[in-house]
């Protein structure tokens, strides 16, 4: 959609907004003084539009603790940081998939700030957790004392008496996360449709460490043809085009078009009852509806979801991921989300959780749906930059980011520098100039580091792994053979999920990258 505007018409790049609570605010701060902490400050002024997130812990106040504990009461700790707008191509996953030296997990497939912050969050849960169990075989316990004051886990006595060694951890009942973006999450949190949008109020009523406990109302399914839940994807210019589409023919009706391949003999076919012809909903004909930088799933240009989507998901089984819940006693849940820009309450609660009801219902489900407390704030990225706006501008499509890097920082890094990974391969870029990317290597958060690191914590745990990563060769079937190995009522639930009537179009990676 098109608007068109006067001349030398001017805005800022972040539009003013009203916020929801001083909490909201805080986390916002707290994640954007990490990002000027980390991130180092040519690159920041150099490149004003990006997006960040951050994934923050919160330590409420709580009776009978410690005089060592209580000064961390209501104070806000980044678990994990992450910058950037980029994924890799198709291409790039081609060629890698094709080459029989490489080993799957190094390269990071997305880039977008939420995935990164997420990985970081997982990495360093990781570390927490092996450093307790080194604390624990150990008599010196003077390298890992700092992740006892500050831990957001604790050790509890297993209800499974099948678990590795009755070792098992939760939360801390004085912490709960929080996830901050600086804008709406791509995809269909930028999907202003369908829905009735109001403006913040802003809640004087709540103190500093207070967020809304607003009800989730079910949202009506009534536009499920037009798109309202539907899955989109980050539009890949390097996606294949289908010899259908080269001859302008539209890839999702020919498919839809084309006979069975099991039926050979013409007599046969007509012995056969005729089933009748389904009409294709209008959001999966084309992709002209979607928000800028999406597109539908079936449409072939492109293969990593949304970042709406993957939120969604992980309201549902957990940010904690695969190898680390058989040491969980619970998925670790968002408990509020605060967005920066574009941000509509009724939107983002249908984009990340609503949509998903029906998942978890069964009163035996360890995996339920999560509703995090959605909240806008009035805290700024960019505070005084400014969009020229003259002539015919796109909706949504006037920022503009530009800087393939992104960036990735965690308090157990070691490092007050933020790890600079280039959005183009994947890997780390240890020259963190644009033109010049030299000397490329895997981050720590990649699904491979965090592979060793989760397989080291097992090893402690006494867990039978039968797998070795020396010669670093791994391919996603074994990857996937051995999540279900060692995770088995993680990988149901993430089943589960993938029935949903929502999501069971999403998009799997060995069906859809092919050689």
């Amino acid at each position: 959609m098109k608007q068109v505007h006067a001349k030398n018409a001017v805005r800022h790049a972040e539009k003013r907004r009203i916020g929801t609570c001083e909490f909201a605010n805080r986390i916002a701060t707290v994640s954007l003084d990490a990002y000027k902490s980390a991130v180092p400050k040519s690159h920041r002024d150099a490149m004003k539009q990006t997006c960040v997130a951050a994934i923050v812990a919160h330590y409420s106040k709580r009776c009978n603790q410690s005089e060592e504990n209580k000064n961390v009461d209501g104070q806000l700790r980044v678990l994990g940081l992450g910058v950037g707008t980029k994924f890799i191509s198709h291409d790039v996953l081609v060629d890698e998939q094709s080459n029989e030296a490489c080993c799957y997990g190094k390269r990071i497939r997305d880039c977008h700030a939420e995935v990164l912050a997420r990985r970081a969050f997982r990495r360093q849960i990781a570390l927490e957790i092996l450093a307790d169990l080194r604390r624990n075989c150990s008599s010196d316990s003077k390298a890992e004392i700092d992740y006892d004051k500050q831990s957001i886990i604790e050790r509890v006595k297993c209800k499974n008496d099948d678990t590795q060694k009755n070792i098992c951890f939760r939360l801390k009942p004085n912490v709960t996360i929080h996830f901050y973006a600086s804008s709406a999450p791509c995809g269909n949190a930028t999907l202003k449709k369908f829905v009735k949008m109001e403006k913040e109020i802003f809640d004087t009523s709540l103190g500093q460490d207070d967020w809304p406990q607003i009800e989730h109302i079910p949202i009506g399914a009534h536009s499920l043809r037009l798109g309202q839940f539907a899955l989109l994807v980050k539009k890949d210019a390097s996606a294949p085009a289908s010899q259908d589409e080269e001859n302008g023919i539209d890839v999702s009706v020919s498919k839809q078009q084309q006979p069975p391949s099991n039926i050979c003999d013409p007599a046969e076919s007509e012995q056969q009852p005729k089933k009748k012809k389904t009409k294709m909903w209008p959001c999966r004909e084309d992709d002209a509806w979607c928000p800028p930088s999406c597109s539908i799933t079936n449409y072939n240009k492109g293969t990593i979801h949304s970042c709406s989507d993957k939120i969604c998901r992980w309201n549902c089984i957990g940010l904690q991921g695969s190898f680390l819940m058989p040491l969980l006693e619970a998925p670790m849940y968002m408990t509020t989300l605060t967005v920066g820009r574009k941000f509509s309450r009724a939107i983002c609660q249908r984009a990340v959780c609503c949509r998903a009801e029906g998942f978890g219902d069964s009163s035996n489900d360890v995996y339920k749906l999560n509703h995090p407390a959605l909240m806008e704030t009035n805290v700024y990225l960019d505070e005084s930059g400014t969009h020229q706006m003259e002539g015919v501008k796109t909706i949504g499509g006037d920022a503009s980011f530009e800087s393939n890097l992104c960036w990735v920082w965690w308090p157990g890094k070691g490092s007050n520098d933020a790890d600079c990974i280039d959005g183009r391969t994947g890997l780390v870029s240890t020259n963190s100039s644009e033109d010049n990317v030299q000397k490329a290597s895997y981050s720590d958060i990649s699904t491979y580091s965090l592979l060793k690191i989760n397989m080291e914590i097992l090893c402690l745990c006494g867990a039978p792994l039968q797998v070795s990563l020396t010669d670093e060769k791994l391919s996603l079937p074994e990857l996937r053979k051995l999540k279900r190995r060692l995770s088995a009522q993680y990988e149901s639930a993430k089943d589960t999920f993938l029935r949903h009537r929502v999501f069971r179009d999403w998009c799997y990676r060995e069906s859809r990258v092919q050689i």
